[in-house]
């Protein structure tokens, strides 16, 4: 038996870019919870809570998608005027290199902090804060569109999501069908 050596390119790793993706959008997150008992000038509140959204935001559609998932997606408007949104990934050679740690990390921070923000959305309407609900709003809008632009830039990304809503759903289904459920 012989042996073939396999080149093996190494993964590129960008640690900074994940760390400062995640402390960035913990930031808003933070400031929004505790800002009431620095400053109860709800203007100079908001004001603070979305440009630390707009950082986030920003970096992780420009910076972070594109080294810790190798994904950009921007928007055009063309000669009459129309708007066309641009996708794009790494080609299989690329794509490769990310480190699938950092891969998870960032989806899982991508669809969390949303899900989070949609969990403080919720709660304020639920305690009649209706101006402290716009920030949480803001929010869920930014990284949803976040979301949403990465989720259509990764092929990989949609086949992982189908095949785990599948897999969720043939799971109820059986045990709503031979009794697992207690």
């Amino acid at each position: 038996m012989s042996t073939v050596a396999i080149e093996n390119e190494p993964t590129q790793k960008h640690p900074v870019a994940l760390a400062a993706t995640l402390v960035l959008k913990a930031t808003p997150v933070v400031a929004y919870c505790v800002c009431e008992i620095f400053n109860s000038d709800f203007v100079q509140n908001f004001i603070a809570c979305v440009l630390l959204l707009a950082v986030d935001f920003w970096t992780t559609k420009n910076v972070s998608g594109r080294l810790l998932v190798g994904l950009r997606f921007w928007n055009e408007i063309d000669e009459r005027g129309e708007s066309r949104w641009r996708f794009e990934s790494r080609d299989e050679d690329g794509m490769a290199r990310v480190d699938k740690r950092e891969s998870r990390a960032f989806w899982f921070s991508l669809y969390a902090f949303a899900l989070g923000w949609l969990g403080l959305l919720v709660g304020a309407v639920a305690a009649l804060e209706f101006n402290y609900a716009l920030i949480p709003l803001i929010a869920v809008i930014l990284a949803s569109s976040n979301a949403v632009g990465y989720y259509k830039c990764s092929k990989d990304q949609q086949e992982q999501l189908k095949s785990g809503l599948t897999s969720f759903a043939t799971r109820r289904a059986a045990s709503a069908v031979f009794g697992g459920g207690r």
